[in-house]
């Protein structure tokens, strides 16, 4: 297309015509369909946005306007619709990201409205406290002066056109508020500002869960236009947006909250964590981030002493700061009333309280500004509860941005009370740990005191000597150490050194060591020190008879594992302590007692002095004592079962590998149980009174649980004492015959064990089948006499034997019956006797058999007076070389008692332990 003439000549020839000739509608309508670029040219420079846009929506709706009164109308309320609309949406949006005071932010909002809807004025208005009012709000004047709410009336119906809109929660556009007999106050500002209102658009301001925070009234004054629908549609729409959009704004701000929470959290547990005794560093810390939450001029903490009843703090905000930060110093404590002041009522109910004006508040304490010169305005006061009871008060004093404290800050508050809840309850029970540990040390000191052996004793052990006779029966696998109890140490360290070596451990630190383990065991009839010395000596045994089978450490380990396997035994059973909740059922939840055992193993090896193994470096001290570990913890029967099942499985099909960890683990497991057991394999008799020990253990646990009304199983009821032979029998068949036959074809040198528990178990079958009668159990128990292994069980109608009188060797030609006995109160010949004279008399059979003891007589010496009193067979000989004794001297009191001093051996002297 051509361009055209310019519109200005266009519109020229158009008027000319006009005004030569009149026209018609259809000859314009001719000449503009024969000339459209004059019409888009006169459209574009002559015809306003506003009619263009009236005619598309009279094109689009297909409908004509049904006058034209309403044109200014539509024109003015078209100014933010369409592209213009862009414009105010824009001023929104940088108003919610520039401000961040909500009341501000809205205050702000309106404004754009108000341009929006071309109003002359607005005023604001906020709910009161407990929404049963509104205030109107107005912006600070100064620089920096807070905005003020002030108060204009109570939500009712006959006031203000405010308080009605508040009241209903609709929209009311009032062309001529004067007349309208609803509101006779108007709009309540007509008489203080002089202004004379005229129209009044009032909007609630509801949030997106139908809130309503504010109150919009929009002002037209006299002599203008009244609000229309289109001024009613663009701020209803503005609003709607903007509550939208200040819901979401405030969701952010909550999340930036809570994450700023989060983080303060965060930071408060690891200054908790990294300085737990540090009290005092904790609650500034959560002073500091309360002022700041609520955003208080001042913070105040107070502990309650529910004792006295009584509040108390010596940490207080003096309002400084130092880098940003509030300053809090510790003074000299304060206590007061808990029945006094806001605080005090706090603690008591448990209640929060927020006080917009605390000088209307009678609880209010007017003495404490008096004092410190401060001016109390508002309060939020917060307890602090744990376990259901208040533990402390936060107190917040005067609110900074506003008037008074909000519901928002009464709800973050609380969340952030919880957490202060729980950090004072953690510092405060950390102290209670504090205390109850120094009380534990201090009760740990005076039991190691009697728990750890002198020095007196251990430097005996170091000297003490051990009879040569011994040396071969420790050998044996049925040796007896009964009768030497003040040798079992010494027996026990002589172990060590011929298994392990001599230069194995210190001998200082081994007797220390040894004499600190026997004063750990406790006085119960079996699981005491003799078990312990009885169970090393059987381990003692196998490893003599395996030798280049187990290595140094295992050996070590092992030996010790077995002094220490029963430390500290209560002679009550896991199921026992399981049962009713013992101290250590808690701490130990399986293997109680074994796991405790180790546990004291441990804690005499940490005493000074006694780590025997501290010659070890750092990877052998680890595996001895993760070989002890596991030894001590195999003893539990319970894990017998499986253990002994699995190793017959090993050996049946020949897949048993002795350098495979958990088969040697397995196999070491069974060797500990074969020790523990070794009583089965005594000889019988002192395999019988190790029974009653056993049964004194067992029957003492059954009566504990009679106590409480509990019937114990028989093996514990001594009221069924005359089934343990029975019981007996079925332990060999189930645990320990089973147990040395395995632990036999593993290792055959202990087959003894075996062949021993066979014929142990063949007396108790005995007595069941009521072959031989059974005199050898005991109601009440009693630490058993030593009986000599070698000695036929005693003749009950056999005269009682003297106990000074040495024990027959079992390698001895038997006594010949018709000899008379030797008297028992004789000593034994001294190897250092002169020999009989051959050139004597021979002794008549028939008299009475000489004393060993009494030297042979003198020749020279004249013969007894028949008629003189008999010779004390216990005194001592006569010296031949002494003077004769002038018999008007009283004689001797035979009731002395002799010595009972053993005369020495010089051939066979002792030998020290310390070799």
């Amino acid at each position: 297309m051509e361009d055209g003439p310019s519109s200005t000549s266009c519109f020229r020839r158009i008027t000319d015509c006009f005004l030569g000739s009149s026209l018609t509608d259809d000859q314009v309508k001719d000449y503009l369909t024969l000339h459209p670029q004059m019409l888009d040219e006169f459209v574009s420079e002559s015809v306003s946005s506003e009619t263009l846009d009236r005619w598309h929506k009279r094109k689009s709706s297909g409908s004509l306007p049904a006058d034209t009164s309403s044109s200014s109308s539509a024109k003015e309320g078209s100014r933010y619709q369409d592209s213009n609309m862009q414009k105010l949406v824009h001023d929104l949006t940088s108003c919610l990201e520039q401000c961040l005071d909500t009341k501000l932010l809205l205050y702000d909002l309106c404004t754009i409205i108000k341009t929006a809807t071309k109003a002359d004025g607005f005023a604001l208005y906020f709910m009161g406290e407990c929404n049963n009012s509104v205030c109107l709000f107005k912006p600070t004047v100064a620089e920096d002066g807070p905005p003020t709410l002030i108060p204009a009336g109570p939500v009712t119906f006959g006031t203000t056109i405010a308080t009605h809109v508040a009241t209903t929660r609709q929209t009311l556009l009032v062309e001529d508020i004067t007349g309208d007999q609803r509101f006779p106050e108007g709009t309540g500002q007509d008489s203080d500002s002089g202004i004379h209102v005229h129209s009044v658009l009032c909007l609630p301001i509801l949030t997106a869960i139908g809130d309503l925070i504010a109150i919009l009234e929009l002002h037209r004054h006299w002599g203008n236009e009244p609000f229309n629908t289109s001024n009613q549609e663009v701020a209803t729409a503005s609003l709607a947006w903007a509550s939208v959009a200040i819901h979401q704004v405030q969701v952010c701000r909550g999340l930036a909250k809570q994450t700023e929470l989060n983080d303060f959290l965060l930071e408060v547990s690891k200054t908790y964590f990294d300085n737990i005794v540090a009290i005092d560093s904790l609650l500034e810390h959560i002073m500091i981030y309360a002022k700041n939450l609520v955003n208080a001029d001042r913070c105040a903490l107070f502990q309650v002493d529910h004792n006295n009843n009584e509040l108390y703090s010596d940490l207080f905000d003096i309002g400084e700061e130092n880098e940003g930060k509030p300053v809090f110093r510790k003074t000299k404590e304060i206590r007061f009333s808990i029945e006094k002041g806001i605080a005090g009522q706090v603690a008591r109910t448990g209640e929060v309280l927020n006080i917009p004006d605390a000088y209307a508040d009678p609880r209010f304490n007017r003495e404490v500004d008096l004092y410190t010169g401060y001016t109390t305005r508002n309060i939020l006061c917060m307890p602090i509860v744990s376990r259901g009871t208040v533990i402390g008060v936060v107190q917040m004093v005067n609110k900074l941005s506003g008037s008074a404290f909000t519901k928002t800050d009464e709800n973050n508050f609380k969340m952030f009370a919880v957490f202060c809840a729980l950090a004072l309850h953690c510092a405060n029970m950390y102290h209670r740990i504090r205390h109850s540990e120094c009380i534990y040390r201090v009760t740990m000191e005076k039991l190691s005191y009697h728990s750890i052996c002198t020095s007196e004793e251990w430097k005996t052990l170091t000297q003490l000597d051990l009879p040569t006779p011994l040396y071969k029966e420790i050998e044996l696998f049925h040796f007896d150490i009964s009768q030497f109890e003040e040798l079992w140490p010494a027996v026990f360290v002589y172990m060590v050194h011929n298994s392990c070596g001599e230069t194995s451990f210190e001998l200082e630190k081994l007797c220390r060591f040894t004499m600190s383990v026997r004063k750990n065991y406790r006085r119960v009839p079996y699981h005491n020190w003799k078990h312990a010395v009885n169970v090393a000596h059987c381990m003692y045994a196998i490893l003599q008879k395996t030798t280049g089978i187990f290595t140094e450490i295992e050996k070590k380990g092992l030996l010790i594992a077995c002094l220490c396997h029963d430390l500290d035994h209560r002679g009550y059973s896991n199921t026992y302590l399981q049962k009713f909740d013992h101290p250590l059922a808690a701490l130990y939840s399986t293997s109680t007692m074994e796991q405790h055992h180790f546990s004291q193993t441990v804690s005499i090896l940490q005493l000074e002095g006694h780590n025997i193994f501290s010659n070890l470096i750092s990877s052998e001290y680890e595996q001895v004592l993760e070989v002890i570990h596991k030894a001590i913890i195999a003893t539990d029967l319970a894990l017998y079962f499986g253990n002994r099942k699995q190793l017959a499985e090993l050996l049946s099909t020949g897949a048993l590998d002795l350098d495979n960890h958990q088969h040697r683990d397995r196999v070491i497991g069974l060797m500990m149980t074969a020790c523990d057991l070794c009583s089965v394999t005594k000889l019988w008799p002192i395999t019988r009174l190790t029974a009653n020990d056993i049964y004194a253990e067992f029957w003492a646990e059954g009566d504990e649980m009679k106590k409480i009304g509990i019937q114990p199983i028989p093996m514990m009821d001594r009221d069924k004492k005359e089934e343990v032979p029975q019981g007996q029998v079925g332990f060999y068949n189930a645990v320990a015959l089973p147990c040395y036959t395995t632990l036999s074809e593993l290792f055959p040198p202990s087959g003894p064990l075996l062949q021993a528990c066979k014929e142990n178990l063949g007396q108790w079958e005995k007595i069941v089948n009521g072959e031989e009668e059974d005199s050898g159990v005991r109601g009440v128990w009693a630490p058993s006499e030593p009986v000599d292994p070698r000695i036929e069980p005693v003749d009950p109608r056999a005269e009682p034997v003297d106990p000074r009188a040495e024990p027959v060797d079992p390698r001895a030609e038997p006594v010949d019956p018709r000899i008379e006995p030797v008297v028992p109160r004789a000593e034994p010949v001294d190897p250092r006797a002169e020999p009989v004279d051959p050139r004597a008399e021979p002794v008549d059979p028939r008299a009475e058999p000489v004393d060993p003891r009494v030297e042979p007589v003198d020749p020279r010496i004249e013969p007894v007076d028949p008629r003189a009193e008999p010779v004390d067979p216990r005194a001592e000989p006569v010296d031949p070389r002494a003077e004769p004794i002038d018999p008007r001297v009283e004689p001797v009191d035979p009731i002395v008692e002799p010595s009972t001093e053993e005369p020495s051996n010089p051939d066979s002297g002792p030998v020290k332990v310390d070799t």
